[in-house]
Order: structure tokens, then C-alpha cells, then sequence
């Protein structure tokens, strides 16, 4: 399937974001390339990110010069965007940054728990129910405690790495912490990324269909697409299938963010 040229990937990293080399600059030249209005990227920022073992600060400085002198040379819309790793000891931190500087997208995400990354092989040697209830119970803090976000990005994102697949019955031992969690996302009214690089790992589209029917039958409708792509080639990589399922949901719009202002796109 052809993405439409108004789909904008609401999840993407470039070289601000250590796990990345991909230059800003290829990032919006592929975006013009595409036919697209506008490009928006989502560096990483974590306070104690215990995959680097530092923090993961973005230069804002040097990013907010290059986007500027990049709206000189390009005729294209770029917009400003975040990946926040939350944790309630950097709460205050956390806000204080956000506040700093202005975006146009503020993605929320859980990725350690204070210990370890959700990433890492020690984290993994424990029981599926136990590394599950652990993960989901620091994306329902996050999701509740803080306000300034716009999306939950990969809301299982902790099955990318689990040494044995995750299946139905282990979400479903989850169910009153993903009840817990949903029931906020809506209430708050933010949206629910459905993140591709899941297809590329474990064979679904993050958040698994147990969470999307959860969250459509608790009256959840706000989605948002995004590849979590670190390399050009990865961007909007899946999207085709990610459109598929969500009509197959008879979910015909997306949410892209400006300015913080939610729009609706037709799939």
C-alpha cells in the first residue's frame, strides 16, 4: 500500500539521539523527496538512561541552529519533536526541560526502571509476568503522573527483547494495570502511537492487538503512526500494514501534532 503523502512519521531519530547517525539534514531532504508538507523528528531524552549509562540529553542549542538554517534552504515544514524517557525521580527535571524549549510533538516512553533498561539481558532473566507487571506498571505511572506529552509511543515496547515470545494469555495476565493504563490515556485525552518496528522484531505492530482491542472497546479512537526509525531507510518502514489494521478497526484517521495542536489525517 502507498502512504499517503499527508502521513507524516510521528517517530523518528537522527543524529541528535546516540543510537542514530543518520544526519537531520537526509532526514528532511527524504521528507521533500517524498512529497511530504512536513517532517518532524523525536530524539531521545532520558535522565540516567541505563543503556548509556549517562544521560541522554539532547543539544538543544545545536539542533534548534541546524532547524533554522535548514527552513532556509529546504520547502518543507519542520517541525520539532521529543522522546521522553520517563521516571518519576525526574519528574520535576523532566518538566523543567520541556518547559525550556518549544515543541511541536512530545512523545512519551518508559524505558528502565530506575535499575535497569527494559532493553537489557539481566532485566530478561526474570519470569514473563514478572518483567510485564514490572514494565507496564512504570508506563502506567508515566502515563498518569505526567501531563505534558502528546502520544504513548510503543506501548509494549518491553516485548521487543523478552527471550520468548510474548503471547495473548501473558497480556492478559496483565489486564488490570493495562485497564489502569488505558482508562488514563484516554481520560487525558492523548493519543496511542502504533509503532512498526514491532513488525520487524517480533511480527506485530506495537501495541499488540490485545491492547488495541482493549484500548477501541474502553472508548480509546486517537492513533498515531510512527516507525521508530534510526536509519532513512527505516522511515515510515511498515506503514502500509499499520494503515491495513487500523481500517480493518474501522479507524479511518491518524493524529499529527503542530505546534502541540492535535490534527486529524485521513488514512
Amino acid at each position: 500500500m502507498q502512504v499517503p503523502q499527508t502521513i507524516v512519521d510521528q517517530h523518528v531519530h537522527s543524529y541528535y539521539s546516540p543510537d542514530s547517525e543518520e544526519k537531520l539534514e537526509h532526514i528532511v531532504a527524504h521528507a521533500v523527496k517524498l512529497g511530504k508538507s512536513a517532517v518532524v523528528t523525536t530524539d531521545h531524552f532520558d535522565y540516567d538512561c541505563k543503556y548509556f549509562k549517562k544521560d541522554v540529553l539532547i543539544d538543544m542549542d545545536s539542533y534548534e541552529r541546524e532547524v533554522d538554517a535548514l527552513r532556509q534552504r529546504y520547502e518543507i515544514e519542520i517541525r520539532k519533536g521529543i522522546e521522553v524517557g520517563y521516571r518519576k525521580d525526574y519528574h520535576e527535571e523532566i518538566n523543567r526541560y520541556l518547559e525550556s524549549y518549544s515543541f511541536d510533538l512530545v512523545l512519551l516512553s518508559a524505558h528502565n526502571n530506575g535499575v535497569l533498561d527494559f532493553a537489557e539481558e539481566a532485566f530478561h532473566n526474570q519470569p514473563t509476568d514478572v518483567l510485564l507487571a514490572d514494565y507496564f506498571t512504570h508506563v502506567r505511572d508515566a502515563v498518569d503522573r505526567m501531563d505534558n506529552y502528546d502520544v504513548v509511543a510503543h506501548l509494549d515496547y518491553v516485548a521487543r527483547y523478552t527471550k520468548s515470545m510474548v503471547s495473548r494469555a501473558d497480556y492478559e495476565r496483565c489486564s488490570s494495570i493495562l485497564y489502569d493504563l488505558l482508562k488514563t490515556i484516554i481520560r487525558k485525552e492523548k493519543v496511542l502511537e502504533l509503532n512498526t518496528t514491532g513488525l520487524f522484531r517480533q511480527g506485530w505492530i506495537h501495541p499488540h492487538t490485545y491492547l488495541i482491542e482493549m484500548y477501541l472497546d474502553l472508548g480509546g479512537k486517537l492513533f498515531s503512526l510512527g516507525s521508530d526509525a534510526h536509519r532513512l531507510g527505516s522511515i515510515e518502514q511498515g506503514f502500509g500494514e499499520a494503515i491495513t489494521l487500523l481500517k480493518s478497526y474501522d479507524v479511518q484517521e491518524v493524529v499529527q501534532f503542530r505546534n502541540r495542536v492535535p490534527q486529524l489525517v485521513l488514512l
